[in-house]
C-alpha cells in the first residue's frame, strides 16, 4: 500500500510540484491495470524495478520536453526568418512599385521622343524625296543639255569643215584664177621693153613676182582649208601631201607609218585629217619637237591614230602641282579634236611622258563610222 502511495505521489510528481508529462501518466495507468489485474502478486515487484520505471519515464518526460523546448525555438526562429522575409518582401514591393512608375514615367516619354523622331524622320525623309526628285530633273536636264551641246558641237565642227570646203573652192576657182589672168597680163606688159623704162621694168617684175607669190599662198591656203586629194584620192594620199609640205615649211621631220587601210567615210576621213593638221600645227607651235611620228593602221573593228613627239610641249603649262590636267586647258584645238572623235563614238586621249606628248584616237568601224 504504500509502494501504490509512493507511485501515485511519483506520477503526480510528489512534493516538489513536478507535472507529469503524457508519457509519465501512461506509464502509470499502466502499472496501476497491471496492479488490479494481478492483485496480490503485483505488489511482489521490487520497488527498485518500480524505481527503475519511473526513472525511464522521467527521462523520457525529460527528453520529450527538452524536444518540445528545441522545436519551441526552431518555431521561434523560423517565425522570425519569416517575418524579416515578409519585412523584406514589402520592402521589395513597395521599391518595385516606385521602380515601375519610374519606368512607366520614362517609358511614356520615351515614347513621346520616339513619336518626335518619327515625326522628324517622316518629314526629312519627304525632303530626301523632294530633293531626289528634283536632282533627277536637273540630270536629266544636264543630260539633255549635254546631248544638246554635243549636237551643237557636231553640227559646228559639219558647218565648218563645209565653211572650210566653200572657202576652199573659192579661193581654187576664183582668186587662184584672177592671179593666174593677172600674172600672164603682166608677162603681156612685159613683152615690149623699149615701151618702158628701167624703173617700170623693175616694178613690173616685182609685181608678177608678188602675183605668183600670192597665188602660191592662195593655192596652198586653198589646200590646207579642204585638200581636193581628202575628196578624190582618200586620207592616206592626203596624209602624204600634207606632211610634205609640213616638213618643208616648218622644218620639223615627221615619220609616217601608214597601214593597209580601206577608203572610210568622208566625214572620218576629214575628222582624222584634221586631227593630225592641228596635232602637227601644235608641235610646231608647243612642242619644239625636232621630229614626229605618225602612225595609221585598223583592226578589224577599229581604226588606230597616234601623232607622236619628242618635246615637252604643254606639259609643263596643261599639268597641276598634283601632275593632274587642269580642266579646259587644252584650249579649243584639242576640244575640237575630242568632240569631233565623240561624235563617231571613239576615244581621244593626250598622254603626256618624260620622252615626248601623244595623242591617241580610236575610231570603231560600225555602220555610223564608216
Amino acid at each position: 500500500m504504500r509502494d501504490e502511495v509512493f507511485t501515485e505521489a511519483a506520477l503526480k510528481g510528489g512534493s516538489r510540484g513536478h507535472t507529469m508529462k503524457p508519457a509519465e501518466h501512461s506509464v502509470a495507468r499502466s502499472h496501476r491495470r497491471t496492479a488490479a489485474r494481478d492483485g496480490p502478486a503485483a505488489n511482489a515487484v521490487p520497488e527498485r524495478q518500480r524505481a527503475v520505471v519511473v526513472r525511464e519515464a522521467s527521462q523520457e518526460a525529460l527528453r520529450a520536453r527538452e524536444a518540445s523546448v528545441q522545436t519551441h525555438t526552431e518555431v521561434e526562429r523560423l517565425l522570425g526568418q519569416l517575418r524579416e522575409a515578409n519585412e523584406r518582401l514589402i520592402v521589395a514591393a513597395v521599391h518595385a512599385q516606385n521602380v515601375s512608375d519610374d519606368a512607366n514615367a520614362e517609358a511614356a516619354q520615351a515614347r513621346t521622343d520616339l513619336a518626335h523622331l518619327m515625326d522628324a524622320t517622316r518629314e526629312a525623309n519627304e525632303r530626301l524625296v523632294a530633293a531626289s526628285a528634283h536632282m533627277r530633273i536637273l540630270e536629266e536636264q544636264a543630260r539633255q543639255g549635254e546631248e544638246d551641246y554635243r549636237r551643237l558641237s557636231s553640227r559646228l565642227l559639219q558647218l565648218q569643215d563645209e565653211e572650210r570646203r566653200r572657202l576652199a573652192l573659192d579661193l581654187h576657182d576664183s582668186t587662184a584664177q584672177h592671179l593666174a589672168a593677172l600674172t600672164m597680163n603682166l608677162d603681156l606688159v612685159k613683152g615690149p621693153r623699149n615701151a618702158l623704162d628701167a624703173r617700170s621694168r623693175k616694178a613690173l617684175a616685182e609685181s608678177r613676182s608678188l602675183a605668183e607669190q600670192c597665188s602660191r599662198e592662195v593655192r596652198t591656203l586653198a589646200y590646207l582649208l579642204h585638200p581636193p586629194l581628202l575628196d578624190e584620192m582618200g586620207l592616206l594620199s592626203a596624209l602624204r601631201w600634207y606632211v610634205a609640205g609640213f616638213t618643208e615649211r616648218s622644218g620639223v621631220h615627221v615619220a609616217l607609218e601608214l597601214g593597209e587601210i580601206d577608203r572610210l567615210s568622208g566625214p572620218v576621213e576629214t575628222a582624222l585629217f584634221r586631227i593630225v593638221q592641228e596635232s602637227l600645227s601644235n608641235i610646231h607651235r608647243h612642242a619644239h619637237s625636232p621630229t614626229a611620228l605618225i602612225r595609221l593602221a585598223s583592226t578589224t573593228d577599229a581604226v588606230l591614230l597616234d601623232v607622236q613627239d619628242q618635246g615637252r610641249g604643254l606639259r609643263d603649262d596643261l599639268k597641276q602641282r598634283d601632275g593632274t590636267l587642269v580642266p579646259g586647258a587644252l584650249g579649243v584645238g584639242i576640244q575640237g579634236m575630242r568632240e569631233r572623235i565623240r561624235q563617231f563614238g571613239g576615244t581621244f586621249d593626250v598622254e603626256f611622258t618624260d620622252t615626248g606628248t601623244t595623242v591617241r584616237v580610236r575610231v570603231p568601224l560600225n555602220e555610223d563610222a564608216s
